[in-house]
């Protein structure tokens, strides 16, 4: 996010809010281009409830719209950028975007994926048609409109759970052209570039220094999603377009924002987030998170969760739902870490042949099926936990 700041302000003298999704506390050495805002500050009634419904990733979306509509009773103009987003140039050309249109969407790409056994429109389908890792709106009663149909969903379902249709924030989003016929969804090329859409978009270099794409376009700002500093070319992997003369310029992109990055990573320390955990320190688990979200309304809405005293508390203990030390700091997986459990497939596999074999090929389609919509707690019946 620092670093976003820095080359929002470089290429354009805006200063940077950062909206802190942890417990308020002291930060040193933060630039004079960054303004900090903590989420116990925003007013949002109840705020804890949704600190420990959601982990770090779901939290931090689920209050976008919030903000926006907080912000825009001070502003004319809103434009949300991801913490991983970088500034190459002016961002003149989304204000005169917003001067014509309230909300301005990216799609993830604007041409098909190609056919191939890795590369196909699969994802779009399980995450949605944008991303929402930038959105521009002004304070128009259509833009508000919008985001006070985006905020109820986003508080009540901001889930990753792509096998029912949720991807957080962004999935709701697919569905508003339905509802709202003002959405303008922008083609911009130079907008919103990124890992998963290198496949369709070139990058050129001017005398001047500034990035094109396709020759035509300026590049405003470059996503930087699930970036690997220790392997920058992780850009060039991603990348399936055959315009080879783009390749060195994405390279050089990664690199200086690599530098970057390591820059502020020897300035800022890095801490526990603090929404990991219980008064006690005891570490809140995904499945105790889950567990939460299929009991919620059958504690007081004031309570805090968090408290080990609180009646949520002596639910934990009555259902043994506390992690085990060393099973502490929980991270999604990805299709990378399959290659680490080769041990495990196999026994999993093993037992599922067994079973296969025990109940029969209809029986068993059922049973998968069934597993996947055991996989959300709060689809059971409470009573399921002891209360």
């Amino acid at each position: 996010a620092l670093v976003l700041g820095e080359s929002l302000y470089d290429n354009n003298n805006i200063i940077l809010k950062i909206f802190v999704f942890d417990k308020k506390q002291k930060l040193d050495k933060i630039p004079k281009y960054i303004s900090l805002e903590w989420v116990e500050d925003l007013g949002l009634e109840n705020w804890k409830r949704y600190a420990f419904l959601y982990d770090i990733i779901e939290f931090s979306t689920s209050l976008k719209p919030y903000i926006s509509i907080k912000l825009l009773k001070d502003y004319e103009k809103v434009i949300f950028f991801d913490p991983d987003i970088y500034i190459c140039s002016k961002i003149d050309s989304i204000i005169e975007d917003l001067n014509n249109s309230p909300v301005i969407l990216t799609p993830h790409y604007i041409k098909p994926q190609p056919r191939t056994i890795n590369e196909s429109d699969l994802p779009m389908m399980r995450f949605g048609s944008f991303n929402l890792g930038f959105f521009a709106v002004d304070n128009s009663k259509d833009a508000i409109l919008f985001l006070n149909w985006w905020n109820i969903r986003c508080l009540d379902f901001c889930f990753m759970e792509s096998q029912f249709g949720l991807s957080t924030d962004q999935k709701w989003v697919t569905i508003a052209p339905c509802f709202f016929d003002f959405l303008k969804i922008s083609f911009n090329p130079g907008y919103n570039f990124a890992p998963w859409n290198t496949f369709e978009r070139s990058i050129s270099k001017k005398i001047n220094k500034i990035y094109k794409v396709e020759d035509k376009f300026d590049l405003v700002f470059f996503h930087f999603s699930n970036f690997n500093h220790d392997d920058p070319q992780y850009l060039l992997k991603r990348a399936s377009n055959e315009k080879n003369q783009s390749y060195k310029y994405v390279e050089e992109i990664g690199l200086n924002y690599s530098k970057k990055l390591k820059y502020y990573e020897n300035l800022i320390p890095k801490i526990s987030y603090s929404f990991d955990y219980m008064s006690d320190g005891s570490y809140i688990s995904p499945t105790l998170r889950k567990a939460y979200s299929s009991v919620i309304n059958e504690f007081d809405h004031v309570m805090d969760p968090f408290n080990i005293e609180s009646d949520f508390g002596k639910f934990i203990k009555r259902n043994n739902l506390f992690s085990k030390p060393n099973l502490n700091n929980y991270s999604y997986p990805s299709i990378n870490d399959s290659k680490n459990h080769g041990f495990y497939f196999k026994i999993i596999y093993l037992i599922m042949r067994i079973i296969l074999k025990f109940v029969g090929p209809n029986k068993f389609y059922d049973l998968s099926k069934l597993m996947v919509y055991l996989s959300v707690y709060r689809f059971k019946d409470h009573k399921y936990w002891k209360i």
